[in-house]
C-alpha cells in the first residue's frame, strides 16, 4: 500500500484542478503516491471508499469543495484513513480553515506530510459535510449554481446567483427543534457551520470552529427585500450576526421542518429536501493541515 492516494477531479474549478495537477507532477515523481482520476459524479466517493479502512493511508482530494464532499463521504463513517486536500475549485472554502500555504509545492508538502488534527464533521440526513449546511435562500442559490456552468471567481458566481434569486425568493415557515425546544418562524435562511466560510469566502458562520464539537447556527428571520442586499454585504465581514433579524446560537444537533420542496445543501452541494436533521460528529477524522494553531 502506498503512502497516499490522490483523487483528482479533472473537471473541478473550470480547469483549475488540471492546472494544479500538472504543476505538481514534477514533485509527485519522488513521492510514494497513487493517482486516481474521477470519471463521473460520485466516482470520488467510490475511490475513497475503496481505501477508507487503511489507517496509514492519506487520501488527498484534488478539486473543489464538491470533490472534497464526495471524498469525505467515501471515507466515512469508518474515518480510519487520513484526509487531506489540494484546493482547486470554485469556492475553496474548506481550505480556509486549515492554514494552508499558497504555492503548489508547499500545498503538496502539507497534503502529504503536514501535521494531523482531529476535526469535527457535520452530518445531515445521512450525508457528511465539512463546511456549512443549511436551508432557505442559500440552498436555493446553491442549487442554481450547481445546475449552471461555473465561470469566473467563486465569489462572483455566487453573487450572480444571489441577484437572480432576490426577485423571486420569499421567506418560508420553518420549525426549528433544538435543545429540547421548538420554535416556528418565517425564515429567510438557516445555516449551520462546522467552519466559518462558504460561497468563496463569505463568513456566514464567523465563529464556527471545526474542533469544538458544535455548530454555529445562523437563523435569519423574514426580511424586507430592501434589507437583503445590505445584510448580505455584511456577511463578507461576518458582521451580519449583529443584525436584529439574525439569531445565532451553538448546537450539536438540530432538526428543521418546513415545506418539503425546499432544498438542503451541504458543502454547496444539494443533498435533499426538508425535513432535515443535523448533527455534529466530534473529532471524526484526522486531517492534514498547515501549522497547528497555538
Amino acid at each position: 500500500m502506498r503512502a497516499a492516494r490522490i483523487i483528482v477531479n479533472p473537471t473541478a474549478g473550470n480547469g483549475k484542478a488540471l492546472k494544479l495537477f500538472h504543476a505538481l507532477k514534477p514533485y509527485l515523481a519522488s513521492e510514494d503516491v497513487e493517482i486516481c482520476q474521477t470519471e463521473q459524479p460520485g466516482h470520488a466517493t467510490q475511490l475513497a471508499r475503496e481505501v477508507a479502512n487503511e489507517s496509514d493511508l492519506t487520501v488527498v482530494s484534488l478539486g473543489g469543495d464538491g470533490t472534497h464532499h464526495e471524498v469525505i463521504n467515501g471515507l466515512m463513517p469508518e474515518g480510519k484513513a487520513i484526509f487531506a486536500i489540494l484546493p482547486a475549485g470554485t469556492g475553496n472554502d474548506f481550505v480556509r480553515a486549515l492554514d494552508y500555504p499558497h504555492t503548489p509545492r508547499e500545498m503538496l508538502e502539507v497534503a502529504l506530510h503536514g501535521p494531523l488534527r482531529m476535526l469535527d464533521l457535520g452530518q445531515v440526513n445521512g450525508q457528511f459535510f465539512l463546511t456549512v449546511s443549511g436551508v432557505g435562500f442559500d440552498a436555493e442559490v446553491a442549487g442554481w449554481v450547481n445546475q449552471h456552468e461555473k465561470h469566473g471567481s467563486g465569489t462572483w458566481i455566487f453573487l450572480r446567483a444571489i441577484l437572480r434569486h432576490l426577485v423571486s425568493y420569499r421567506a418560508q415557515p420553518m420549525t426549528v427543534h433544538a435543545a429540547g425546544a421548538s420554535r416556528e418562524e418565517k425564515t429567510f435562511m438557516l445555516a449551520l457551520g462546522n467552519t466559518a466560510q462558504y460561497a468563496g469566502g463569505m463568513r456566514i458562520c464567523p465563529d464556527a470552529r471545526p474542533d469544538d464539537g458544535m455548530f454555529q447556527v445562523i437563523w435569519v428571520k423574514d426580511l424586507t427585500r430592501l434589507s437583503v442586499l445590505p445584510l448580505l454585504a455584511r456577511v463578507f465581514r461576518g458582521t451580519h450576526v449583529r443584525h436584529p433579524r439574525v439569531e445565532t446560537f451553538p448546537a450539536d444537533q438540530l432538526r428543521v421542518e418546513g415545506p418539503d420542496t425546499l432544498w438542503v445543501h451541504a458543502d454547496g452541494e444539494i443533498v435533499g429536501h426538508l425535513p432535515a436533521t443535523f448533527q455534529v460528529k466530534p473529532k471524526a477524522i484526522r486531517v492534514r493541515t498547515g501549522p497547528v494553531p497555538s
